[in-house]
């Protein structure tokens, strides 16, 4: 009878253990009780990782050159999957020029995916207007 509950709960704590994984796994939400070992490691990991020193505003400018031409070039190709290329180009376009804007201090809108029309030309004039070109 002992050894009948002792595989019983070898199963049930393999189960238990089994939907914490899948559960962490699915959320992102790590067990209870590893949150605070995981927390510790994380912070050791941020202390060793090396600072992130900012490109100049010199790169990112040829680097927003460099995606506006491949924006145009998509744009006027007649390979398969073009608005998927060019969704994809356009995304890279847009967070080039947030970067360039935010390293040469000029206001730049919050937009998660992508930006509209407008948001990129009111990006591009506030950058021109400042003196910046690529």
């Amino acid at each position: 009878m002992l050894i009948l509950l002792g595989n019983v709960a070898g199963l049930a704590i393999v189960v238990a253990t089994g939907i914490a994984v899948l559960r962490w796994v699915n959320t992102g939400r790590a067990p209870r009780l590893l949150r605070p070992l995981l927390d510790r490691l994380e912070r050791a990991v941020a202390r060793r990782r090396p600072r992130h020193e900012p490109l100049p505003p010199v790169l990112l400018a040829l680097e927003v050159s460099r995606l506006a031409g491949h924006v145009r070039t998509v744009d006027q190709s007649d390979l398969p999957n073009k608005a998927e290329r060019l969704m994809a180009a356009r995304l890279a376009y847009d967070h080039a020029l947030r970067d360039y804007c935010r390293a040469v201090d000029v206001p730049v809108p919050t937009a998660i995916r992508g930006l509209s029309r407008e948001q990129r030309f009111d990006l591009e004039t506030a950058l021109i207007g400042a003196g910046h070109e690529w």
